[in-house]
């Protein structure tokens, strides 16, 4: 399972990135976390994709890129903010969980 975080340079996530890769191994889950700008977001392939604040305004337009491949979720301004990356799993785990039992 891949997951990318998404914001405008690729650089403000890597905090968020070891983070829910710390959360991933607590779950003993095989999970591939990366960071990445948004200008690359086209190359990539994922299962979900994270929006940081600074660009959930693009959250429909990548909807639609990723139709029927990713669930895309934007991360809360606040969770973000203070890299509360729990919060974060949390709110994608059911999510993480479909998609490895199906």
């Amino acid at each position: 399972m891949k997951i990318i975080l998404v914001c405008n340079a690729g650089m403000s996530t890597g905090i968020m990135q070891m983070k829910l890769e710390e959360c991933a191994r607590n779950e003993n889950m095989e999970i591939t976390i990366e960071a990445i700008p948004i200008a690359e977001i086209e190359e990539e392939d994922a299962d979900i994709v994270l929006l940081g604040p600074q660009v959930r305004f693009a959250k429909n337009d990548l909807i639609k890129l990723f139709e029927g491949r990713a669930y895309v979720h934007s991360i809360d301004l606040q969770d973000f903010g203070l890299m509360r990356a729990d919060r974060v799993w949390k709110a994608i785990l059911p999510e993480i969980r479909k998609n490895m039992n199906g």
